[in-house]
């Protein structure tokens, strides 16, 4: 039994402990709501972070994509060095001259239009008189005439009214090499073509070296309307061109972004040899390709990009090398650019050269179906082989998509690997869309479709142009050459 005291002491610690555990359970509940509290946060932390690593695999895959376009335009913007093996061992070199080669220089013009003779009558040093000599020393120069000689010359025709006593009419005499109701002249209209389509220039400065060069003063408008006069003089023409290109047995295609009013559009190139029609529309659907070549012969063959809306058309068809090995090498030149796409990428470019050998050899039916169906053979192994790594798969993907018609160039004569001649010809009209921005209206595409298309077939013929723009001008104003 316990006395009194000992339970005192006992109720004294029961009534302690008591009021120490109630303070427990206040600072544990406490301590709860700080830790609820800390894993509300923790977790609204990791959702920000999550969000935060899917935004930075965006920027990654941004990043890539950047890269890729960098390297694909890097070639054409900055000159690499050139590696040379000489001896077995690779070395860098500069483009342009090497040390030792012989210099180029402007040569002496064969023609002399007048001859000069310079002397003096007085030493320069002592003032005393000088002889003329038979020793002379020659330096020939070329330049332009005078700015005042060039200005424009103003012509007043004055046509008789005459009458013909055996018509019984009255008659009036022409002007020739003159364009009816037109109070500029052919040259001058020439030259307006020359600058706006050749040269390149915008409305501000083709209007500013007018008046600079001949003294004329034409406003904007003036150039617009002048323009819109040739489209309907070379029309005709026009026609011609897409005639001829839809009766050629081999052609190409290619298509760049436009703009006509601030609207995103699209102008479509497609030539020969010796023709090239351009044309500016507002899709870039295959709809438009097929309205252009839709004509052609099942036999022809055209020569085309990767571009799916070429596809369906009733021709033969030849797909660009460039764009495969374009894309391949950019596979190549990723950081981790697998061991299978770098063996893909070294099998196409020996079947590159390869097909080369081939179509640079004379024509030969026999020969030719030959290698067709073995390199056929060679295109359906690359296509069923079993890639794991993702880069040489989507090269695959892109060989499957185009299939035989990357060797279609082997059946027949005169077709080109590559559509790099459609790439040249629309390069012209890129550089004029960034000087100008494209056409400010529906009318002002087709004055440039129409004139670029007449003026670029005449420079990829070869011919004078300021001859022949001047007959086919006067053809389309006056019915006449």
């Amino acid at each position: 039994m316990l006395n009194p005291a000992e339970i005192y002491i006992l109720r004294r610690e029961n009534q302690y402990l008591k009021v120490h555990n109630t303070r427990l359970k206040q600072w544990h509940l406490i301590q709860k709501d700080k830790a609820d509290k800390l894993e509300e946060e923790n977790k609204k932390l990791k959702r920000e972070i999550e969000k935060l690593r899917q935004g930075e695999r965006k920027l990654k895959e941004e990043l890539q994509k950047i890269k890729k376009q960098r390297d694909t335009y890097k070639g054409m913007i900055f000159k690499p060095k050139i590696q040379v093996k000489d001896s077995g061992v690779i070395q860098n070199r500069k483009l342009g001259g090497q040390p030792g080669h012989p210099g180029v220089s402007r040569k002496v013009p064969v023609r002399i239009d007048q001859a000069v003779r310079c002397f003096l009558k007085i030493c320069p040093a002592c003032q005393s008189k000088l002889k003329r000599s038979d020793v002379i020393k020659t330096h020939t120069v070329c330049d332009i005439p005078n700015f005042e000689v060039i200005r424009t010359t103003v012509t007043e025709y004055r046509s008789e009214r005459q009458w013909c006593e055996r018509c019984h009419k009255e008659v009036l005499g022409k002007p020739a090499m003159i364009i009816p109701h037109s109070r500029l002249g052919l040259n001058l209209i020439i030259q307006i073509l020359i600058f706006k389509y050749v040269c390149r220039m915008s409305l501000e400065v083709l209007t500013e070296t007018l008046f600079q060069t001949y003294g004329v003063k034409i406003s904007q408008g003036g150039i617009i309307n002048i323009l819109k006069k040739t489209r309907e003089y070379l029309g005709a023409d026009y026609t011609k061109l897409l005639k001829a290109i839809r009766s050629s047995p081999v052609k190409h295609a290619d298509e760049t972004g436009w703009r006509i009013k601030g609207v995103n559009s699209f102008l479509w190139a497609f030539l020969t040899k010796l023709e090239v029609y351009y044309t500016i529309e507002e899709t870039r659907g295959g709809g438009v390709a097929k309205q252009v070549l839709g004509d052609s012969r099942p036999t022809d063959v055209l020569i085309r990009d990767d571009y799916a809306g070429y596809k369906n058309l009733p021709l033969k068809q030849q797909s660009c090398w460039a764009h495969l090995l374009r894309k391949s090498r950019e596979e190549v030149n990723q950081p981790k650019s697998s061991k299978q796409m770098n063996n893909l990428h070294f099998t196409l470019k020996n079947m590159y050269q390869d097909l080369l050998a081939v179509i640079n050899q004379p024509f030969n039916q026999e020969e030719r179906q030959r290698d067709y169906q073995n390199y056929s053979l060679k295109l359906h192994q690359l296509m069923d082989m079993k890639f794991r790594a993702k880069d040489a798969m989507r090269i695959q993907t892109r060989i499957q998509n185009q299939g035989t018609n990357l060797i279609t160039a082997i059946l027949h004569d005169g077709v080109s690997l590559t559509n790099n001649a459609a790439e040249r010809q629309i390069r012209p009209a890129v550089v004029v869309r960034k000087i100008s921005g494209g056409s400010r209206s529906t009318a002002g595409a087709e004055v440039f479709a129409i004139n670029f298309s007449v003026i670029q077939t005449i420079r990829m013929r070869n011919q004078p142009l300021i001859p022949t723009l001047k007959g086919l001008i006067l053809h389309g104003a006056t019915g006449k050459n």
